[in-house]
């Protein structure tokens, strides 16, 4: 591994992915997103294999839509990457062309996004949590009342 890379994250990978397929099928609600995914070749056209349906977890595909989404401000280029890269089916080359940047680069900014990506989902989780509690607590308060 390079000295002070990062590396791709599996579990995030496997969500941009399903994110890909959630997209390329609409259930993004028409957010201007391309209808092809990284996935969408002759085999994998329109969310399936040899048409047999894949399945998506559209719960988890909009919380990663947020996610990525939240990218846009102070992280445009990561945005862009992942948009080449899941929803255009560009690939490293040709995303590194149209971004004008190595394809070393790209393959970086992958990585960073499935970190950014990973510490939103965690601060979200997070802040569910906290929420949790709180609700907790103050039902404790309103009971004693």
């Amino acid at each position: 591994m390079r000295r002070g890379s990062m590396a791709r994250l599996k579990h995030i990978q496997r969500r941009l992915e399903n994110w890909a397929i959630w997209s390329s099928r609409g259930a993004s609600g028409g957010r201007g997103f391309a209808t092809r995914s990284v996935l969408a070749s002759e085999v994998w056209s329109r969310g399936s294999y040899n048409h047999v349906a894949i399945p998506v977890e559209d719960e988890e595909a909009a919380l990663t839509d947020e996610a990525v989404r939240a990218l846009k401000l102070g992280k445009g280029h990561l945005f862009l990457t992942l948009e080449c890269i899941y929803l255009k089916d560009l690939g490293i080359s040709a995303t590194a062309q149209r971004m004008q940047r190595a394809p070393s680069t790209i393959k970086a900014q992958l990585e960073q996004a499935d970190h950014a990506i990973a510490a939103w989902l965690e601060a979200r989780a997070e802040e569910l949590e906290r929420r949790r509690i709180a609700g907790r607590v103050s039902d404790a308060k309103a009971k004693a009342l």
